[in-house]
């Protein structure tokens, strides 16, 4: 045995040489991991209907337009603006939260998820290897609520949960909306209970889409809806018919080359924007998702005056009294959380909690706002999920004058190989990490096992410390697996970067080569239509 001794420490030795995450002084421990998803869990009647299913029939539509229509020919503008969103709430009433932030009709997320919620308090499930997997306890909640308010629900799950566990602290992980309750959860309780944290493609620091559209900062870029219509999200959505996305891509490629698209634009934005978007955008947004305190949560710390003032208008106005008690937990929520953001996360590692932060880009986001040119996951730009990370546009690379910069200050290690993203800005550059090329809702494999090389040890396991995932990472659509970002895989975009637009000839040449074949499957339809 004694001669068996020198060859097992060799042996041990050499398992942790080429460990691929941790290193040789890093003790393995495992924690409950408690997951918060965002909207996923569905919202129910006391029938047992679900109220945010959004589908709208044409004849709703037919009937909301023979409403409304007359009054906007008439220029009656204040009495169209009420018209649209009376009817709107008609349609999405059972969904929409009352003056105060809470449920009209006792709306909820259903009974299963509720006692799926009591049942994990009482279990302990651990693996057989006694690791815990990284959706383990996932925590139900009504996500259109309070976040400040869901968190106290949160802690009481949490508590359940070290019970059951025999564990005094739990791995507190979030994806998308879910990240609002655990840095609300962080104001409220702090990290005690919390071994780490993890945000991914987190919209709690601000999401465009909300934080620009609630506030009236909207735009329509002829290059954004080019590149947009042919990327990989709304690719899905039409690849059933390839003839028919060919024939948008070329279309609305010849319109952006001959400027007419640019025009049409323009036309929009001093048009009908003036005269209809201020008045109708509030009135739409109450009736449909304003009332919900969780999507005022994307709205960033710098635009939450103004978007508020946008839609609920001036102190002492009729509406802003109608929602006094709605406001009431929207400034709750900014002055505890919003305006608080970093300081939450940064006292959290300060009292030993474990951070990931995991943000995806390399997609145009939709061309309806003025940030749309900013690279992300379609939804929300990495600027926001990295809290902070400097990035190129869309369909650009940082200059090189930019590089030069940062390498001689000696942040030439944050630069990402394709030269889009610069980490070194990020509020916590050493802990956040960045995928190419994912949608804001792709499964990614290999995001769990990130998780676990950093909540699973004893040290603080950062992006130069984790060589199985540094810091820069590639989705593979077909395999669904991310791997480290190099010089052949980094290019995933399905648009043209830091190249020439063809000209406008080249562009008419193309758009009537698939003209014939999509009046072909044109007619070929109508054919069949009898």
């Amino acid at each position: 045995m004694k001669k068996l001794f020198p060859l097992l420490l060799i042996f041990c030795l050499l398992l942790t040489a080429v460990s691929p995450a941790f290193t040789a002084s890093a003790e393995t421990v495992y924690y409950p991991n408690v997951h918060l998803r965002g909207n996923g869990a569905e919202i129910i009647d006391e029938n047992g209907n679900v109220v945010y299913d959004f589908d709208v029939s044409m004849d709703q539509v037919k009937a909301i337009a023979k409403r409304v229509l007359p009054l906007l020919l008439k220029n009656d503008l204040d009495a169209y603006y009420r018209a649209f969103g009376e009817e709107m709430s008609k349609l999405y009433d059972r969904a929409l939260l009352d003056e105060n932030g809470d449920p009209k009709y006792g709306t909820n997320i259903s009974a299963e998820k509720l006692r799926d919620n009591e049942i994990a308090m009482t279990q302990n499930r651990v693996g057989q290897d006694g690791r815990y997997a990284t959706s383990a306890y996932t925590f139900w909640y009504d996500w259109r609520l309070d976040p400040l308010k869901t968190a106290e629900d949160l802690d009481a799950y949490i508590d359940g949960v070290l019970a059951a566990t025999g564990k005094d602290k739990i791995n507190l992980n979030s994806s998308c909306l879910g990240s609002t309750i655990l840095l609300a959860y962080l104001s409220r309780y702090g990290a005690d209970k919390l071994n780490a944290i993890g945000f991914q493609h987190a919209v709690g620091f601000g999401c465009e889409l909300v934080d620009e559209t609630f506030s009236g900062k909207i735009n329509i870029d002829a290059d954004a809806a080019a590149r947009f219509e042919g990327d990989y999200f709304v690719a899905g959505l039409l690849k059933e018919n390839e003839i028919l996305k060919t024939f948008l891509d070329e279309t609305i490629a010849l319109l952006q080359a001959s400027g007419d698209l640019d025009r049409l634009t323009t036309l929009f934005m001093h048009g009908l924007y003036d005269k209809l978007y201020e008045g109708l955008a509030p009135e739409l947004a109450l009736a449909s998702f304003a009332t919900w305190p969780s999507y005022w949560s994307m709205v960033t710390a710098e635009h939450y005056q103004s978007t508020k003032t946008f839609i609920f208008g001036e102190p002492g106005s009729e509406r802003y009294t109608r929602y006094a008690g709605l406001i009431e937990k929207l400034d709750n929520y900014d002055a505890a959380v919003r305006q608080q953001i970093v300081p939450l996360i940064a006292t959290a590692k300060e009292n030993g909690a474990k951070l990931v932060i995991v943000a995806r880009y390399g997609l145009q986001m939709p061309p309806l706002y003025e940030s749309a040119d900013e690279t992300g996951d379609v939804w929300v730009s990495v600027r926001y999920a990295s809290l902070g990370a400097t990035a190129s546009k869309v369909n650009e690379t940082l200059t090189d004058a930019y590089i030069g910069r940062r390498t001689a200050l000696g942040f030439g290690k944050y630069i990402s190989p394709d030269r889009m993203i610069d980490a070194s800005t990020c509020a916590f550059p050493d802990n956040t990490w960045f995928i190419k090329g994912a949608i804001h809702n792709d499964p990614v494999l290999g995001v769990d096992t990130l998780y676990d090389n950093v909540f699973d040890v004893t040290e603080d396991v950062m992006v130069a410390t984790n060589a199985a995932y540094p810091q820069f990472l590639v989705y593979d659509r077909a395999t669904t697996r991310m791997s480290p970002m190099t010089e052949e895989n980094m290019h995933t975009e399905s648009f043209p970067v830091d190249a020439e637009e063809p000209g406008f000839f080249e562009r008419v040449k193309t758009f009537f080569q698939h003209l014939i074949p999509w009046f072909r499957s044109l007619f070929a339809l109508l054919k069949t239509l009898g």
